[in-house]
């Protein structure tokens, strides 16, 4: 149950800014995008009700894959340099899959793909040095309580 349950939270957590992130570019670019790109069909206006249910299907799928990753038989298995490049892989192949199968953009325009990878590249490593740097303070401070814990 509390696997369901942190799945859940994480899944609602990346959605909420997946969906902000989307509002925010679609007050900015929606007209320009509007006419290549199914997420921004509405313009300006809103974001589509039918891309808010992509955007949560690719943030569960998101959610499962890290938590596969992260689970405690990967952490065992694998270093953490090659986890980190094997859920970088499969979130992007994620991406890929919905791109395509929702046809948020022409598959055959590079500047879509590009501009795509970029984004998903520097979104994608502000997480993960964000991520990191937060275990690394709660590592610290797991081990600073066990410090005093056995001084006492």
């Amino acid at each position: 149950m509390k696997t369901i349950h942190k799945i859940i939270n994480e899944t609602l957590t990346t959605f909420g800014i997946l969906i902000a992130v989307f509002a925010i570019l679609t007050f900015f670019v929606g007209e320009e995008a509007a006419g290549v790109s199914s997420l921004f069909e509405s313009g300006n206006l809103a974001v589509p009700v039918k891309s808010i249910f992509q955007l949560l299907i690719l943030s569960f799928l998101t959610t499962i894959i890290k938590n596969i990753m992260y689970s405690n038989y990967m952490i065992k298995k694998l270093p953490r340099i090659l986890r980190h490049i094997i859920l970088f892989v499969l979130c992007f192949i994620a991406l890929v899959i919905m791109i395509l199968a929702c046809r948020w953009f022409p598959s055959d325009t590079k500047l879509p793909w590009f501009l795509t990878a970029v984004a998903f590249i520097l979104s994608f490593s502000s997480s993960l040095v964000i991520t990191t740097i937060m275990g690394k303070n709660d590592d610290k401070k797991m081990n600073d309580a066990l410090k005093r814990y056995s001084a006492n």
